[in-house]
């Protein structure tokens, strides 16, 4: 962890493959999230990378949907997420046993920051997965990784 740098890519221009946190996915979706315009021209702009999410973040995202917006606004994600899905303009990665080992050692070796298992789990795929260039969120977190997080300010 952290150390892959961003040095072969530029320019957003160049982005292949980015990798999509929970923050990101909220701030596209509340309009009254504090980062929704940045996170709104920052996904237009990237509209050719291929994105990469994890079940985790799916389930984290869907269960605050629903709990703070509704049933509708969630089911909706859910729905359209699935589609981009089918249409391979997103890869969910799902948990895998073998990773959990490494899991653990991420949550063992940033103990003193305050990650999630969801955090640490993004935190391996964002390390094991190459090619995936930056990673659109807006959670502090997510730099352990050594990977530009786009488009800016981070809570």
């Amino acid at each position: 962890m952290g150390q892959r740098r961003w040095t072969t890519t530029t320019s957003t221009a160049e982005l292949r493959r980015v990798f999509v946190d929970t923050s990101a996915w909220l701030a596209l979706v509340n309009r009254k999230d504090r980062f929704h315009e940045a996170a709104a021209m920052f996904h237009r702009n990237e509209a050719g990378a291929r994105r990469v999410a994890t079940w985790g973040i799916l389930s984290e995202t869907y269960t605050w949907l629903r709990y703070h917006i509704g049933y509708p606004a969630a089911e909706r994600w859910l729905y359209e997420t699935a589609a981009l899905e089918a249409r391979g303009l997103i890869e969910v990665i799902y948990p895998d046993p073998s990773t959990e080992p490494s899991v653990r050692r991420i949550l063992a070796r940033f103990a003193d920051q305050d990650l999630s298992y969801v955090d640490a789990f993004s935190l391996v795929v964002a390390e094991s997965h190459r090619g995936i260039d930056a990673i659109f969120a807006f959670d502090h977190h997510l730099s352990l990784s050594g990977l530009p997080v786009l488009p800016g300010p981070v809570r």
